[in-house]
């Protein structure tokens, strides 16, 4: 049974072909009989006729289902009640929980309440057998008693959240964990009205189907009902969200779609994410109500992402201005004391006498600053915490208790791997749309992406050995920018002077021999200009890796021989990285100059 795939036709058809028990979860948008303009479904069927179709593809989800599977579906209010009949009493469906989403900024309405939120049904097999993951800590939610009142008897996982979801607008950065503090929700004209706390997601849209789930939303369901490796169903793909969800997981996937079109931009979706990416949307519930302005929160919000936090000006982690916060500027700063404190205490008793850098490139100091956190209270994420500790350092506001072991890898070594940090450090750069480096190893995800590329390109050597690569490359761009400039006028009449078959070319010809080299594709684009003490060594490397090798048609090299004197080679190889612009470098002169514009 071939899996990772979307399945083109209607889903009755598509189901029935498949073996009976194989998945561990489905999900389940289908069309709500409202009228809705779909591409290839009439969304306006006999009510009768409506629920029965519904009835017959629920039994062919529950057929293919493994005696210890799940089933969640979507369904708005116009049959909500009947499909639960249906799936429960005569599907035979056992019901575990009854979730409302809320959401801001539906469909106004003048001579009814607007509509606010969807209906989602839990259903289980088997409700004695069945996966649910309480403990996992993507699931879970702070508590009132840790958010609100700093009591130190707080489970520091948090809790399991409430059965009404909240998922504020797009432009937004924050869940709400109550709903009094949801200030533009619950409003008189909605129809669901506050009884009860609340937690919630982020929105987002693809732009050729109107009519989906936050990826977030669903990566609530994924986590809690499946584990990885196990099969997840969506029988109405649509979108792709459920699928690309999953894929991100780490979970195998497989959708019906009725639409051709769908499924070939469900398709486009699928193939250009990658396992272990990070959910679109906000991936931590972080409180923004008055009501909490006092209590022990970290401060979170926009990050911008045009600088680095480390060699520019401080990102900004701005809270949500809330009338409380605005109207005492002692509570904030008292609370910004609080968080400054408790991440300096925790990088203290985690980082073995290293900087912060070098706990920032170390996957395993990382883990012990997060965990020493998590046990001072913070809330938020390992995200959140690294970027205050970045911000924290840049302000000034970080004090030195004693002297940092300086790390010190020799040239030799780094010119083994070097190269591999800066091609995967551009490929997260493009992939995370402009995200700094700083952004990219703040974020467990980001970072993971670009070790694994890394590793692809210089295999053998520790995520910490790449990221500090990518860290030294970063901090020598000050003196780069003098350097370009003082010898502008010896490099503008240097250049690769012929271009050599990459697939002729015999590496060792270069052994031990210095210099820089342009690699270019078939149609002599620019892809890389590498600068190593062995050529013959690193076109190796590069003709060892399957992505460079497909990739590159031509080389052209210039040894250090040919130039005139060596205290100006690195600056050189930048030069020529400014003037070719390759699809593989990062500019470090350029970002230098953009910082310097900020700054100024």
């Amino acid at each position: 049974m071939p899996w990772d795939d979307v399945w083109t036709g209607d889903c009755l058809k598509c189901l029935s072909q498949m073996p009976a028990g194989s998945v561990d979860l489905a999900f389940a948008d289908p069309p709500f009989n409202i009228g809705y303009e779909y591409d290839q479904y009439h969304d306006r069927q006999d009510a009768d006729e409506y629920v029965a179709w519904s009835r017959s593809w629920m039994e062919e989800v529950h057929r293919v289902l493994k005696p210890t599977g799940t089933f969640w579906l979507s369904i708005g209010d116009e049959f909500a009640a009947e499909l639960k009949v249906a799936a429960q009493h005569q599907v035979g469906f056992a019901a575990r929980s009854w979730v409302v989403w809320y959401y801001t900024f539906g469909v106004n309405c003048t001579r009814k309440f607007s509509r606010s939120h969807a209906h989602l049904f839990h259903f289980v097999k088997d409700e004695n057998n069945f996966t649910f993951n309480a403990e996992d800590p993507q699931v879970r939610v702070p508590s009132a008693r840790a958010l609100v009142y700093a009591d130190k008897r707080a489970n520091p996982t948090g809790r399991l959240p409430d059965d009404t979801w909240v998922v504020r607008p797009a432009a937004d950065d924050s869940w709400v964990l109550r709903p009094q503090d949801l200030t533009e929700g619950f409003q008189p004209t909605d129809d669901t009205w506050y009884f009860a706390r609340v937690a919630g997601t982020f929105k987002e849209r693809q732009r050729f189907h109107g009519c989906q789930m936050p990826e977030q939303l669903l990566g609530r369901i994924v986590r809690v009902s499946s584990n990885p490796g196990d099969i997840v169903l969506d029988p109405f793909a649509g979108s792709g969200t459920t699928l690309a969800v999953a894929k991100k997981l780490g979970r195998r996937w497989l959708g019906c779609e009725l639409s051709e079109d769908y499924t070939r931009a469900a398709t486009e979706r699928l193939n250009a994410i990658e396992a272990g990416e990070s959910l679109d949307g906000p991936a931590d519930p972080i409180a923004s109500a008055p009501s909490t302005v006092n209590g022990r929160k970290l401060e979170t919000g926009a990050f911008d992402r045009s600088r680095d936090t480390t060699d520019g000006d401080a990102d900004k982690l701005v809270s949500q201005p809330t009338a409380e916060s605005s109207a005492s500027p002692r509570a904030a700063g008292s609370l910004r004391d609080l968080v400054r404190d408790a991440i300096v205490e925790s990088f203290y008793s985690a980082h073995e006498g290293y900087s912060i850098d070098w706990l920032i490139a170390d996957p395993r100091l990382q883990a012990n600053f997060h965990e020493a956190c998590r046990d001072r209270g913070l809330i938020g994420s390992p995200v959140d915490w690294n970027r205050e500790l970045l911000r924290i350092r840049k302000t000034g506001e970080f004090p030195k208790r004693r002297p940092i072991n300086k790390v010190h890898v020799a040239d030799e070594k780094l010119d083994l791997y070097s190269f591999a940090a800066e091609i995967a450090w551009r490929l997260a750069n493009d992939k995370f749309a402009g995200s700094s480096l700083d952004e990219i190893f703040s974020d467990p995800s980001k970072a993971t992406y670009f070790d694994r590329h890394a590793q692809h390109l210089a295999p053998k050597f520790q995520p910490a050995e790449y990221r500090w690569a990518a860290l030294r490359l970063r901090k020598v761009s000050r003196e780069l920018v003098d350097e370009v400039k003082r010898y502008h006028f010896v490099f503008r009449n240097r250049d690769f002077a012929r271009y050599h078959s990459w697939r002729r070319f015999n590496p060792t010809r270069l052994a031990n021999v210095s210099g820089v080299y342009l690699l270019r594709n078939e149609a002599k684009q620019p892809l890389y200009v590498g600068r190593t003490i062995d050529l013959g060594r690193r076109l190796g490397q590069h003709a060892d890796c399957r992505m460079v090798s497909k990739a590159v048609e031509h080389l052209s090299v210039i040894c250090d021989g040919d130039l005139p004197a060596e205290d100006y080679q690195a600056a050189f190889k930048e030069d020529l990285v400014r003037r070719y612009q390759p699809r593989w470098n990062v500019n470090l002169v350029g970002l230098q100059h953009a910082s310097t514009a900020v700054r100024s």
